[in-house]
């Protein structure tokens, strides 16, 4: 669930719970007080659990052994790696466009880099562990940019981690097969900058 959503919902399940405080009150003046204190102290209470159950939908988080910048494990790749850590380090503005066709994962979201910041954007719904290191990971997809919740497609990524490179494969898009192949491999050239994804 997006955490703007999330802030939204506790705000108004918030603001119902202060206008039951102020009727309450104003009804305490009255000869039968004590009953409506009652009734007021259970929905106030019912309103706090629906707050907290809201915070409990968060987004699903990506496992953190998948987390960084992984980009080919071939000379093009570590070429390209060093080629974006140095100019990370200069302060380059220009130091995304040496992400083109890595994977970036990050906590809350996949992103398979391609020009202009563009290419598939995957927001996990279910992240299922198949052992120590592998997991499916049942996602919204946004092709070119991240995912609605609404009108975004479905994919199915196959991931693991194996001697420190990391398989990917897409399993399913919308329902039809997807690529197929997890033979390629890479490698983690950095972690993921803060505040790249807003998160």
């Amino acid at each position: 669930m997006d955490r703007s959503l999330v802030r939204n919902q506790f705000a108004e399940q918030l603001a119902f719970a202060l206008d039951l405080r102020i009727v309450s009150v104003n009804l305490m003046a009255s000869t039968s007080g004590v009953k409506w204190m009652l009734r007021f102290a259970v929905l106030m209470l019912a309103g706090l659990a629906g707050a907290g159950s809201a915070f409990a939908q968060n987004p699903v988080a990506v496992p953190a052994q998948l987390r960084g910048i992984w980009m080919q494990d071939n000379g093009a790749g570590h070429s390209q790696c060093r080629d974006y850590l140095s100019a990370v380090r200069k302060k380059d503005e220009t130091a995304r466009n040496h992400l083109v066709g890595a994977e970036v994962i990050g906590a809350r979201g996949l992103h398979s880099y391609a020009e202009y910041g563009e290419g598939n954007f995957y927001r996990p719904l279910r992240v299922t562990a198949l052992g120590k290191q592998s997991w499916r990971i049942k996602t919204l997809v946004g092709f070119d940019g991240p995912p609605e919740a609404n009108s975004g497609g479905r994919a199915t990524l196959a991931l693991s981690v194996m001697a420190g490179k990391l398989r990917w494969k897409v399993e399913t898009i919308n329902g039809r097969p997807g690529n197929g192949s997890d033979n390629e491999r890479y490698f983690r050239c950095s972690s993921v900058p803060a505040g790249m994804y807003g998160v």
